[in-house]
């Protein structure tokens, strides 16, 4: 991996991290079983360890980020330049590690969270924004990154732009979703 690559690592793998501290200041007010898991009702139905919920996850999601951003140092190692939508992929397990831990801590400390609609709205927003890129996506960097490989840069142009439009729209149906269920509650 390249310099630039691990400084960017590093920096990922530390937003990874960052949400123990929340955790180590407020361990003595949570629970020894927290939830780690809500059904489509808001309700939990999967309990873990304190300790196992305000560290293992974050110290899981880090090394998820680390095998994801060296997967993607090897097969990117040989370009020249790394296409952008790579930055979002770079970013999505430490945001919503950093968004799920934020819910699930505040869930416990009492506050009226919607864990359900929370995540269905970080999730609307990330699909939006990988819609957004997808369709800027050189035709070189399908060879990486799209399976099966179009066979010219006219039907790539097409393919992506229906995946764009996809996403885009996904995203929008899932922050609506949110949106009408979160009304829904709290009426």
């Amino acid at each position: 991996m390249e310099k630039m690559n691990k400084k960017r690592l590093i920096i990922t793998v530390f937003v990874c991290l960052l949400p123990m501290l929340l955790g180590a200041m407020v361990y003595s007010k949570l629970p020894d079983q927290m939830p780690i898991h809500y059904n489509m009702n808001n309700q939990p139905d999967q309990y873990a360890d304190k300790e196992y919920a305000l560290f293992g996850i974050p110290l899981f999601m880090a090394a998820l980020q680390t095998m994801c951003a060296c997967i993607v140092g090897i097969t990117t190692k040989k370009r020249e330049k790394r296409p952008k939508i790579m930055n979002i992929f770079e970013w999505m397990i430490p945001v919503m590690s950093v968004g799920i831990y934020f819910v699930m801590i505040e869930a416990q400390l009492g506050s009226t969270v919607y864990v359900g609609q929370s995540i269905g709205l970080l999730l609307g927003v990330l699909f939006i924004l990988l819609g957004n890129y997808i369709p800027k996506m050189s035709y070189r960097d399908s060879y990486q990154m799209i399976h099966p490989i179009p066979k010219d840069e006219k039907t790539f142009r097409r393919y992506t732009r229906i995946m764009g439009y996809s996403f885009v729209i996904g995203g929008i149906i899932a922050i609506i979703i949110s949106m009408v269920t979160f009304i829904m509650a709290i009426s």
